[in-house]
């Protein structure tokens, strides 16, 4: 009797570990790296900046046109047959980036590493819910994880292999990234398992109802509002630290605290919300952005961005974890996928309006600490919405049970 949780533990690490790859590779390499690689990139190639920047916006639409279907796929095909296609079709378009002569090519390999990337985040977390359903918040908050990691990486990778491989360039990166991902593709294939679907008569009920759920659709709106301000500090902390007489390297070193914070925010948000609930999680990690958001405004010194960045960088990419639990919570295992593949193209939406609002705000409207009051005001809104929310999910009981 004590060998089965040692080996439901064992299974548990395994998993995370080859989901954690599967994100840093498919996401990290794929999506976080571009702005890395850009400018030498933009210089083998002779493109100006709008061209470049056209680059990232094709990456991105990629993602927003392939995410929608990501669930629905999951649902009709199986968890694993449509994770195992957006992986390939990211190593299609990492290895089309090592050979790319013009801006067209370069565009569709980046948008096949864009779509792929949705087919790939998508119905793994319907399998760890599935195979994980009493911790569907430690193994989310691990996954999620992965996309920060992946960033670092990338982030220290790329300036190592530029020197490493100076005849290749920035072709030898995309080259050594396409490499590990079909490492961890071939092992995600051997390894990763579809879970037991639940069964026909309660997924035809399921199916029929769930998509007229009042609370789904206001899940789709909070992440639809978190995604307009999401990314408000990421993107401008350091221009407005320096705006304000910071120096560059302070502002650097600041960013970076939010991006150590951010690796094991997720993961510490998913645990809390396994043992205190989703909601009340959710509801501390929106007040706590709503204050990470107000200090810079009011103490905008040194001090105050670290500690604005301390909370951001933790709380931020918790709140995307926990609006995901949330949504998982309002489906049995067999439409998580679908459900959170809806939810996504609302964020994504919002995501992709975020930074030209708090550009314009910038810009036209009071500059940043007008942006920062903008999305503190956001967060507090959707602290309003949550509170609606009702504290019940799915019973974890009942999906285990379908998924024995």
């Amino acid at each position: 009797m004590t060998k089965q949780p040692d080996k439901m533990k064992q299974n548990f690490w395994v998993f995370v570990l080859i989901g954690m790859l599967l994100i840093v590779t498919t996401t990290g390499f794929s999506r976080m790296s571009y702005g890395v690689i850009l400018p030498f990139m933009q210089e083998g190639l002779s493109l100006s900046t709008s061209k470049s920047g056209l680059l990232g916006t094709v990456l991105f639409l990629g993602y927003l046109l392939t995410v929608g279907f990501s669930g629905v796929l999951t649902v009709r095909r199986g968890a694993k047959k449509v994770l195992l296609l957006g992986g390939w079709l990211v190593v299609a378009g990492l290895c089309g980036l090592v050979f790319v002569t013009n801006f067209w090519w370069a565009s569709v390999s980046l948008f096949f590493a864009g779509a792929g990337s949705a087919l790939v985040y998508t119905p793994l977390l319907s399998i760890a819910i599935g195979l994980f359903p009493e911790k569907r918040g430690a193994v989310m908050g691990l996954l999620m994880s992965g996309a920060g990691i992946g960033m670092l990486l990338s982030g220290a990778l790329v300036p190592f292999m530029l020197q490493q491989f100076p005849a290749l360039g920035w072709r030898g990166a995309w080259l050594v990234f396409a490499a590990m991902t079909v490492v961890v593709m071939l092992l995600a294939s051997f390894i990763l398992k579809d879970p037991h679907p639940s069964s026909e008569k309660n997924g035809t009920r399921e199916k029929t109802s769930v998509w007229r759920s009042k609370e789904l659709y206001m899940i789709a709106g909070l992440y639809f509002a978190v995604g307009i301000v999401y990314l408000i500090p990421n993107l401008y902390q350091t221009s407005y630290m320096i705006d304000l007489g910071i120096s560059n390297a302070m502002a650097g070193t600041v960013y970076s605290v939010a991006g150590i914070c951010s690796i094991g925010g997720a993961p510490l948000w998913g645990i809390l919300a396994d043992r205190m609930g989703v909601k009340k999680a959710l509801l501390a990690a929106l007040i706590l952005s709503v204050v990470g958001d107000i200090i810079p405004i009011e103490w905008g010194s040194v001090a105050g961005f670290i500690v604005s960045s301390v909370i951001w960088g933790s709380s931020l990419g918790g709140v995307l974890v926990l609006i995901q639990m949330k949504a998982s919570q309002q489906v049995s295992s067999q439409y998580v996928a679908a459900a959170i593949g809806f939810i996504s193209v609302f964020y994504a939406v919002g995501q992709m309006m975020g930074p030209g609002l708090a550009g314009w705000l910038i810009e036209y409207a009071g500059g940043y600490a007008t942006a920062y009051g903008f999305g503190a005001c956001i967060f507090f809104l959707c602290v309003l919405l949550t509170i609606m929310l009702k504290s019940e999910g799915v019973n974890l009981k009942e999906v285990h049970t379908d998924l024995l």
